[in-house]
């Protein structure tokens, strides 16, 4: 008996666990074309204007330009809900190391945002290094800012990328639910006994 409920609670438990994992984040914006140096963090007032179309923000990335690949150096991506300069609030933000020329990726719990409302990535790092983009408006929802007062450049976009933590469709939600209330009636049943 006592090995058909160990079964039983590893059942239990497999069914519950990937239930349990956690949500990935998908990328939900982006503009991958950098054929030009756009800006270095020498500058001030770097941002990004884009358009989320999930209801959250997990996170945000951009494509750095290093003078050497070997090169690395801590960078700060933030949300805003406007320009900073023009009353926005900051709604989230983090760090990370870029390693070498290439994306660096930062990633936050994630924030409610309303779908097609325009928002903000506002960046900033060490002054040598710089930022990858496009002068052709490869990405038609934002533009960047740069320089002091975040002077806006309508037709040019960072190489820039924002994510969104996917939400479970319901089945795994019920599925979910049912296995972790299986456990929560195994334990109840372990201590009676």
């Amino acid at each position: 008996m006592k090995s058909m409920r160990s079964l039983f609670a590893a059942t239990l438990f497999a069914t519950a666990l990937p239930a349990l994992a956690v949500i990935p984040n998908v990328t939900d914006q982006e503009s991958s074309e950098r054929n030009n140096l756009i800006a270095t963090f020498g500058q001030s007032g770097l941002a990004q204007s884009f358009k989320q179309m999930a209801e959250n923000v997990s996170g945000a990335g951009i494509y750095l330009l290093l003078a050497s690949p070997e090169e690395s150096a801590n960078v700060t991506i933030e949300l805003w809900s406007k320009l900073p300069n023009q009353g926005g609030s900051l709604l989230a933000g983090g760090s990370a190391l870029g390693l070498g020329q290439g994306w660096v990726d930062v990633f936050w719990t994630p924030v409610t945002v309303t779908p097609g409302d325009t928002y903000y990535l506002v960046f900033s790092g060490p002054s040598a290094l710089g930022l990858a983009g496009s002068t052709l408006n490869p990405y038609p929802n934002g533009q960047t800012f740069a320089t002091s007062g975040y002077a806006g450049f309508p037709n040019f976009d960072y190489a820039f990328r924002t994510f969104a933590a996917a939400v479970p469709e319901p089945s795994t939600w019920a599925s979910m639910m049912g296995g972790l209330g299986l456990l929560a009636l195994l334990a109840a049943a372990r201590r009676r006994a």
